[in-house]
Parts: structure tokens; sequence; C-alpha cells
């Protein structure tokens, strides 16, 4: 393992952390949020189990794809973030 495949994985570990810690946290709005996601979930896949299996793997391919491309970016900003912040604290004057 390389010091990018270490450094990646410890920011993924981070990462979940953090989203675990917010998720036992959630304000009553952002609960209710993720309860209809969940139910729409269901609704989804109901609705994907009746289409043809081309149209089916479509749609499959279309939402993992999507997903994909959401935690990537999500790793990017992360990172981006903790760069930022090391800037702007050499900027003033902590680092």
């Amino acid at each position: 393992m390389d010091k990018q495949e270490i450094a990646e994985m410890a920011i993924r570990e981070l990462t979940e952390h953090a989203l675990s810690q917010r998720r036992e946290n959630l304000c009553e709005e952002e609960q209710k949020l993720h309860n209809e996601v969940r139910n729409l979930s269901t609704q989804a896949h109901d609705i994907v189990a009746e289409l043809s299996p081309e149209q089916c793997k479509i749609l499959t391919d279309y939402f993992e794809k999507t997903n994909l491309i959401a935690d990537h970016e999500c790793s990017f900003l992360y990172v981006q973030g903790a760069k930022d912040c090391v800037e702007l604290l050499k900027k003033l004057g902590a680092l």
C-alpha cells in the first residue's frame, strides 16, 4: 500500500466516522428527510422491479454511477477543505 492509498483510506475512515456521529445527532427536520428518503427508496425499488431487465439495468447503473460520482466529489471536497484550512491558518500566522 503506497502513501496515496493510505491517505485515501484515512480520509474514508474519518469521513465515515464523522457521518456516523452526525447521523446520531440529526435534528427532527433532518431525521424526517432521512425517513422520507428510506420510504422513497422502497418505492423506487418496487418500480424498478416492474421494469424490463434492460430498463432495470439502465436505471440501476445510473443510480450507482451517480452515487459514485457524489462519493468522489465529497472526498475531494473533504480534502480541499483541509487544504483550505491549512492555507487560512498559514495566512493568519497560526502555522
